[in-house]
């Protein structure tokens, strides 16, 4: 048999749907990270639906980590949860607060302001 490499892909892999500037202008991922998933996004993506059939130890290993069926040990396998976590952990919701507008009247979180010092600041 061959020396077939795993996670081989003749296309790169940018993750548009999620990262809209690409996976390394994202800042969720280290340079490392960013250039394993560019490189193997695909292979790693077919591996995880089933939709490529692993060839080598290490894509079945991969295959039993995408199926929860042990933890991730590889750099391949830990990128690959990181990015999974990243795309499928909901948004963190800002605060208004951060941002420096108003919450709506009448909700909990509505400041109490002294009204002197509101109209001085006008």
């Amino acid at each position: 048999m061959a020396n077939i490499p795993s996670f081989d892909s003749n296309r790169k892999f940018y993750g548009d749907g999620h990262f809209p500037y690409g996976i390394d202008r994202s800042g969720e991922f280290t340079r490392e990270q960013a250039n394993l998933l560019i490189q193997h996004g695909w292979a790693y993506q077919a591996l995880a639906e089933g939709s490529r059939v692993p060839v080598t130890k290490e894509e079945e290993a991969f295959v039993a980590v995408c199926r929860g069926e042990q933890a991730p040990a590889t750099v391949h396998e830990k990128v690959w949860m990181l990015f999974c976590s990243k795309i499928s952990a909901p948004k963190a919701m800002v605060s208004s607060a951060l941002i420096g507008s108003k919450p709506a009247k009448g909700t909990d979180s509505e400041p109490t302001v002294d009204d002197d010092f509101e109209s001085s600041m006008l």
